[in-house]
C-alpha cells in the first residue's frame, strides 16, 4: 500500500474556535492520493480534541498498514473516487445532494448572511459560555424568528446543565430547537432518550454505531462512519438521519455530500436536512472557492470522481513512508 500512497498536507484556518472543546485556530490535515496512475483521493482530517488520533501518529500507522477510523474511511474515499476517475465519470451523476443548514459561529454577521443566503436551518456549537450563548441565541431568534436551530453541546455538558441552559433560553426559543445535539457527558455511554428536556428531540453524533437508546435523530459523518448501517439501524427504529462533513478539507465535504445524495436516494424520506456546507468556516482557498458562496443546496465541483480534477493535479504530493 505504501508505494502507491501519497500525501499532501495542509492547514485550515478557521474564522473562530469551532467547538466547545476546541482552543485553536490552524486545523491540519492530510489529503492522500492512492493509486499509480488513475488516482483518487481521500482526506484525513482529525479532531483530536474529540477523540482522534493525532494527524502525525495517524500518518506513521498508515505508512505502517495500520488504520484508524478516519484513515480507513480515507481509503475508501480513495478507491471509490478512483474508479469513478478512471471511467471518465463524475460521481454525483444522476444524485442530488439533500439542502443543508447552516453551520455558523456565534456572530451577528454570519448568521445575517446565512439567512439572506436562503438558510431556514442553523445549527451552532453551545457548552463553552452558557451565558453569552443563550444571549446571543435569544438576539439571534428575535430577529430571525423563522429560524429553526440546532445545538451541538460536543458532549461537554452533563443532562442538568443541558436542561439549565434550555430552561434559560425560555419556551419561545425552545419551541423553535429542531433538536439538541451530544447533549451529555462524552464518553458516558448513554442510554439515550427519543426526547430530552423539554420535549426536544435527542441527536447522537459520537460513538453512534454502539449509542443506545430512542434516541430520535442519528448525526452520520462518512469520514469516520461506515454509512449503510447506521442507515438500517435509522430506517427499522424509526430516526430521522443527518450527514454532515467532519468540518474538513473540501474534498471531505465532497466525500460526505455523495454519501448523503446516495442515502437520499436509497432510502427516499429518512434523510433530513443535512450538515454539508462548512466550508464557510475557514478561510477562503482554491477548493472552497470550487464549491461557491455557501448555501442550503450543495454544489459539487466538476470533473471526474469527486472534482477538482485540475486542483488536485496541481498540488506537491510526497510518498508515505
Amino acid at each position: 500500500m505504501q508505494d502507491s500512497l501519497s500525501i499532501h498536507r495542509y492547514t485550515l484556518r478557521s474564522v473562530a474556535y469551532l467547538n466547545a472543546r476546541s482552543v485553536r485556530r490552524d486545523h491540519e490535515g492530510a489529503l492522500i492520493r492512492v493509486g499509480a496512475e488513475n488516482f483518487g483521493y481521500g482526506c484525513i482530517h482529525p479532531w483530536s480534541e474529540l477523540g482522534d488520533v493525532h494527524l502525525d501518529e495517524t500518518l506513521r500507522l498508515l505508512a505502517a498498514g495500520q488504520l484508524t477510523e478516519l484513515s480507513r474511511r480515507a481509503l475508501t474515499c480513495a478507491h471509490d473516487d478512483s474508479e469513478a476517475r478512471r471511467a471518465g465519470v463524475h460521481l454525483f451523476d444522476g444524485l442530488t445532494v439533500p439542502r443543508s443548514h447552516a453551520t455558523l459561529m456565534m456572530d451577528d454577521a454570519c448568521f445575517q448572511s446565512a439567512v439572506d443566503a436562503g438558510f431556514d436551518r442553523v445549527k451552532v456549537k453551545v457548552g463553552r459560555d452558557l451565558k453569552e450563548e443563550s444571549e446571543f441565541i435569544h438576539r439571534q431568534a428575535s430577529q430571525f424568528p423563522n429560524l429553526r436551530w440546532r445545538l451541538d453541546f460536543n458532549g461537554c455538558l452533563d443532562l442538568l446543565s443541558v436542561q439549565k441552559f434550555l430552561a434559560a433560553l425560555g419556551g419561545d426559543v425552545r419551541g423553535r430547537i429542531d433538536f439538541i445535539e451530544d447533549a451529555y457527558l462524552h464518553n458516558t455511554a448513554p442510554e439515550v432518550d427519543a426526547m430530552g428536556p423539554y420535549d426536544i428531540a435527542m441527536a447522537v453524533d459520537r460513538d453512534i454505531e454502539s449509542a443506545c437508546g430512542d434516541f430520535g435523530v442519528a448525526i452520520i459523518k462518512p469520514a469516520v462512519n461506515v454509512v449503510d448501517p447506521i442507515l438500517k439501524q435509522a430506517a427499522e427504529c424509526g430516526r430521522r438521519v443527518v450527514l454532515t462533513s467532519y468540518m474538513d478539507h473540501p474534498v471531505g465535504q465532497c466525500f460526505a455530500a455523495w454519501e448523503a445524495a446516495k442515502a437520499q436516494k436509497d432510502h427516499p424520506g429518512l434523510v433530513d436536512a443535512c450538515g454539508l456546507v462548512t466550508h464557510g468556516l475557514f478561510a477562503p482557498n482554491a477548493f472552497s472557492d470550487a464549491l461557491g458562496v455557501p448555501t442550503p443546496e450543495f454544489h459539487p465541483p466538476a470533473g471526474t470522481g469527486l472534482g477538482f480534477d485540475d486542483l488536485l493535479k496541481s498540488l506537491p504530493w510526497k510518498r508515505l513512508n
